[in-house]
């Protein structure tokens, strides 16, 4: 039974970056659906991130309705900074409104689904939020992949990946081969309807060796992968989409230090935080101990995310919720995260406009830091619209905003990461009849274009639209 739908997730793929593998027929299964699909770029929600956008995919729903806006959700009128999780998350997704109607669903490597919930089939979920263990619906599929195919979320020594060491690279390669794998055994012991395998790793690579060889094997085991499952399934409609885009950075940008530095965020001293850096009890340092020892997933489990997060990394920087004891919340303006999203302590207009103005004349050696600011309500709606962040940036093109805490430098070259995420990604739709052409659309439009194939109407709340193809 060849599945009506398989979709395949790449995070961070985008066009921009593979368009000359593909051309120099480096990508074989990638050129084929080029010439004989329909593609173009995916537009993802503001801030273009990993989370919430693998969510906005699954639901057709703009943030404010899921109630999640970037890795960490910040709560003004609590004072709290919390990480989300998958239960964080509102509305349904595709795989329950399909399980629903009583088609058999397979979805494996999907980030944001920890801890994965019941469905009419199997639901795996992807790092790099999930843990190594409790990471399948149902729990016996967990036993299975380990024993068969030594399967793994992350590489065991991912916390080395800032080394860029031979072995997580090769662990990488390997467990993107295994996504494919394990998608193909799935795939011909159970009959699905609907089925979907994300590979998640490949943007790890992105971040940490963008523009290096290392990257382009990568892809090159997603193109032998793909191409496997065209030839086994190909009375399948394939849908192909990223969460994101990807593109090079030239220069970091701290801007909780610029905030600092204008005096629109006041921070205190003296906090365990400061004091755990300066004992040299760091993020990094633990973790490696951790991981040399095998403790590490023992104690993510065990140990609650915001006490987690009190450690400082190893340059001093405080990141996510251990940032809310370090906030001076009584004398601050302007609370920032990473990549975008800004929450506003002075709700005054004039201010917000003074922000505004400044952050989009920002500039470093003539190149521009800040593509756009834009305000809530030009961006999310929904019920959870009072939790969103005020103002979202959208960075410019070779620039990463970091919302770490405790730095000096307001301009800084890339350090470890190499390549950040931006709007623009990676879409195309392939069946058999299908007209051949360009076609660009949102990410929120996936949802109900999926569930039309089997051909339930878009629900009402579903902010996507179903997407026009020519047959």
């Amino acid at each position: 039974m060849n599945p009506k739908v398989i979709v395949i997730g790449l995070d961070g793929g985008s066009w921009n970056y593979i368009q000359k593998w593909i051309d120099e027929g480096k990508m074989p299964a990638f050129k084929k659906l080029q010439t004989m699909g329909v593609w173009g770029t995916l537009q993802s929600q503001l801030p273009p991130v990993t989370s919430p956008n693998w969510k906005c995919f699954a639901t057709g729903l703009n943030p404010a309705k899921l109630g999640v806006f970037w890795w960490e959700n910040v709560d003004v009128a609590n004072r709290k900074i919390y990480i989300p999780s998958a239960h964080s998350f509102h509305g349904k997704e595709i795989f329950d409104y399909l399980s629903e109607a009583g088609y058999r669903v397979g979805v494996i490597d999907m980030p944001t689904l920890y801890p994965p919930h019941a469905i009419n089939g199997i639901m795996v979920a992807g790092g790099p939020d999930a843990m190594e263990s409790g990471f399948t619906y149902p729990a016996a599929l967990e036993g299975l992949l380990k024993s068969k195919f030594d399967y793994h979320v992350l590489p065991p020594n991912i916390s080395f990946m800032k080394q860029g060491t031979t072995e997580v690279i090769e662990e990488i390669y390997r467990l993107i081969d295994v996504r494919f794998k394990a998608a193909e055994y799935l795939l011909e012991q159970g009959k699905f309807d609907f089925f979907m395998v994300a590979v998640y790793l490949i943007n790890v690579l992105q971040h940490y060796h963008w523009g290096d060889q290392v990257v382009f094997k990568a892809w090159q085991i997603i193109d032998d992968g793909v191409g496997r499952l065209l030839e086994k399934y190909p009375d399948s409609a394939f849908y192909f989409m990223s969460d994101h885009g990807t593109n090079e950075i030239k220069i970091k940008f701290n801007i909780s230090t610029w905030l600092e530095q204008k005096g629109y965020l006041k921070l205190k001293t003296n906090t365990s935080t400061s004091k755990l850096g300066q004992f040299g009890i760091t993020k990094g340092r633990v973790t490696k101990t951790l991981t040399k020892l095998g403790l590490k997933d023992f104690v993510k489990r065990v140990v609650p995310k915001n006490l987690q997060q009190m450690l400082p990394d190893d340059v001093g920087h405080i990141q996510f919720a251990g940032k809310a004891e370090t906030i001076d919340w009584d004398n601050s303006q302007v609370i920032a995260s990473g990549q975008g999203p800004l929450y506003l302590l002075n709700k005054d207009d004039a201010f917000k406009e003074k922000l505004i103005k400044e952050l989009e004349a920002l500039e470093y050696n003539g190149m521009p830091i800040v593509k756009k600011v834009y305000k809530k309500e030009e961006v999310y709606n929904g019920e959870y619209f009072d939790q969103a962040p005020d103002l979202i940036v959208d960075q410019a093109p070779n620039t990463h905003f970091s919302g770490s805490l405790g730095g000096d430098e307001v301009y800084e070259k890339p350090a470890h990461w190499k390549g950040e995420n931006e709007r623009s990604g990676l879409f195309l739709h392939y069946k058999q009849g299908i007209k051949p052409g360009k076609l660009d659309t949102s990410i929120l439009n996936l949802a109900p274009s999926i569930l039309n194939e089997f051909g339930i109407s878009k629900p009402e709340q579903m902010d996507g639209e179903v997407i026009k193809i020519d047959l």
